[in-house]
């Protein structure tokens, strides 16, 4: 076990230096580095771990971890999974926020920034593709059930983006909804 918890921390420490991006972006790489590279979880779990560590406070890379150390090592691993991924980038902040605010105001910090911008969305979007792939799967490509899920989605996007309704709100919904559906046996 104690092997397992020490692969465990070096994995997620490893997410923690490369997960550049952060938030939803991380999720890519904690796909391939623990479903396809280690096989702690399935992609049906991976799925279920997505919408887990996404309704839930706190970062999604940080969930994620207390998720899959918990999995693997109870109470122990998840701390230490929490712990690795929260390392690199707390590091990585702190040293950066000194020099940014040092040269808030100079043009090629603003460039580097904005460059930075659109990394960061192809990330997200990279994320975005790889959990609507995930869900697919996990419902078997079940036509019914991706339509109630992209219906539910497009109402999400519109409570939270123009009605902005709290995204609390939306999360308790969609899971109440799920689950009347799962009563009524239409999943």
């Amino acid at each position: 076990m104690e092997g397992e918890l020490l692969k465990l921390f070096v994995k997620f420490l490893k997410i923690g230096v490369i997960g550049f991006g952060g938030g939803w972006a991380i999720l890519p790489i904690i796909e391939k580095e623990i479903v396809d590279g280690t096989g702690w979880i399935t992609r049906t779990e991976y799925s279920n771990l997505v919408a887990i560590a996404g309704s839930t406070p706190g970062p999604v890379a940080v969930n994620a971890a207390t998720y899959v150390g918990y999995k693997v090592g109870g109470s122990v691993g998840a701390a230490l999974a929490t712990l690795a991924v929260i390392i690199p980038p707390f590091t990585a902040i702190s040293l950066i926020t000194h020099f940014y605010l040092q040269y808030l105001g100079c043009r090629l910090v603003t460039s580097l920034i904005n460059g930075l911008k659109g990394a960061v969305l192809g990330l997200i979007t990279v994320a975005l593709i790889s959990t609507c792939n995930s869900v697919g799967s996990s419902l078997g490509w079940d036509v019914k059930a991706l339509a109630i899920i992209v219906a539910i989605a497009s109402v999400a996007i519109v409570s939270v983006a123009l009605l902005r309704v709290h995204p609390a709100i939306v999360i308790l919904a969609s899971a109440a909804l799920g689950l009347a559906l799962g009563l009524l046996k239409v999943w």
